[in-house]
């Protein structure tokens, strides 16, 4: 999978002017606590929704996660929010696929490639083995 199939090519340099910025009152903020930022909040910033975080206590790894419907695509926000967090040694990732995860496809934002796994593959990199 190349990056623009979940995503365009957009990089920090391109990030968009916020004068303008509005709230849309029919978009998803995932919290009530979002949509109260993205509306009183400064207008310099995005808020994000972010699906997962997963801390690893043994291996003392955290690595958050972003999921996505197999023809979704990722919102300019959440993209340029994971690439500046793996640009500060955060691993960052975006899954691909359909509950149960029979196939899905897994996006590094710090390798830059995306790979295919099966349902028991999905697992163990979920599991950080």
């Amino acid at each position: 999978m190349k990056q623009h199939d979940i995503f365009g090519n957009i990089t920090l340099e391109q990030h968009p002017q916020f004068e303008n910025k509005f709230v849309d009152p029919n978009k998803y903020y995932g919290s009530d606590l979002n949509k109260f930022v993205a509306q009183r909040g400064k207008k310099d910033m995005m808020v994000m929704n972010i699906d997962l975080i997963i801390n690893d206590y043994k291996t003392k790894t955290i690595r958050i996660i972003e999921s996505k419907h197999t023809n979704e695509k990722m919102g300019l926000g959440q993209q340029l929010l994971l690439q500046e967090l793996s640009s500060k040694g955060i691993n960052t990732y975006v899954v691909s696929g359909e509950y149960p995860y029979k196939e899905s496809v897994v996006y590094s934002f710090q390798t830059k490639k995306a790979k295919k796994m099966n349902n028991e593959q999905l697992i163990k990199f979920l599991n950080n083995k």
